[in-house]
């Protein structure tokens, strides 16, 4: 297998990925934007451009999605190594010049190469966008329902890549009600049908693409609603990249 620094897949494997979602029954759950073409809704933005990431500075944008394809075996290896049970890596590293090697231990050349160029790249790339100096990093394993209920993170920016396993779920603005984020519920379950008001606006990425998003100390005060998605009772394994400025401001 040869990894690349270019995300391109053949075009052949595009295409079944393609021809699976089409496949999918509709109103059977969270809708996956991966129609190769760019989506501009009111607050959220999904292209296979990487451009699409510099629209996170729009006003009325609180999420963008660059839909990526990671090269071929990437996600396999990857749940592979996560089975077994890698240490987690969370840092806060300065935004250029950081060393990542430490959150790929344990991984084989040429993957290992590969993935510790592309996390240095995104960093550095969100830093940009975020203008901070300091980012802090998590990377590694994910096996449980972290995060089930939908939220804004209390962050300024937040950027999440993952790698292997379901992607990011998220809502758009006029599916949600920001009254119900904060109110008591009986169960995580009752919470996010009050947030959400149907269960088919939610939208969600997949492996490869990069979600930069605002969160709760943005001037903008309406960060992205969105949460990780379910895996422990089906005993699926994510790798998941997380990133915020680690700044006092």
């Amino acid at each position: 297998m040869h990894y690349v620094r270019g995300m391109a897949m053949p075009a052949a494997v595009h295409r079944h990925r393609l021809a699976r979602l089409a496949r999918a029954r509709p109103g059977a759950g969270p809708v996956s934007e991966r129609s190769g073409e760019p989506v501009v809704a009111t607050s959220w933005r999904t292209s296979p451009s990487p451009d699409v990431l510099d629209q996170i500075h729009r006003p009325e944008v609180n999420l963008v999605c660059w839909n990526r394809q990671l090269p071929p075996g990437v996600d396999e290896q990857l749940a592979a190594w996560a089975r077994r049970l890698p240490a987690d890596f969370d840092e806060i590293v300065p935004a250029t010049g950081h060393d990542l090697a430490a959150a790929t231990v344990g991984l084989d050349e040429p993957l290992r190469g590969w993935l510790t160029v592309d996390l240095a790249a995104l960093l550095a790339r969100f830093a940009s966008l975020a203008q901070t100096s300091r980012l802090r990093v998590s990377f590694g394993a994910v096996r449980s329902d972290q995060c089930r209920k939908f939220h804004v993170d209390y962050v300024r920016h937040r950027l999440i890549c993952t790698y292997t396993g379901p992607g990011t779920e998220w809502v758009p603005d006029d599916a949600v009600s920001r009254e119900a984020l904060g109110r008591p519920a009986s169960s995580t379950h009752h919470a996010n049908q009050e947030i959400v008001r149907s269960a088919s606006a939610v939208r969600h990425a997949v492996a490869g693409d990069v979600i930069v998003m605002k969160g709760a100390r943005h001037a903008c005060r309406r960060g992205a609603v969105h949460r990780s998605p379910p895996i422990e009772a089906s005993g699926t394994v994510r790798v998941v990249l997380a990133a915020s400025p680690a700044n006092a401001s």
